[in-house]
């Protein structure tokens, strides 16, 4: 079984600030399970699945995306071990 990370997610939208967090082996299944959750409630979703590296940084990573009504949905995702 792989190993499991916390991957907390903190969406700027709409002038909201949202955070949750998922428990997942890998990035790319964190942004899937944002994408099909919303966890903002707000409709900040869908994210680009495959986010940016921060230069410099370990497991911090940024991405972005247009919700249904155009609006700028940004997030930055940071990997931690649980």
């Amino acid at each position: 079984m792989d190993e499991q990370y916390i991957w907390t997610f903190v969406v700027d939208y709409k002038g909201g600030t949202y955070a949750s967090q998922f428990e997942c082996s890998n990035l790319t299944d964190a942004v899937a399970q944002y994408n099909v959750t919303d966890p903002s409630g707000q409709g900040a979703v869908p994210l680009d699945t495959k986010p940016t590296l921060l230069d410099g940084l370990f497991g911090v990573f940024c991405s972005t995306g247009r919700s249904k009504d155009g609006a700028l949905i940004l997030a930055n995702i940071i990997k931690t071990y649980s």
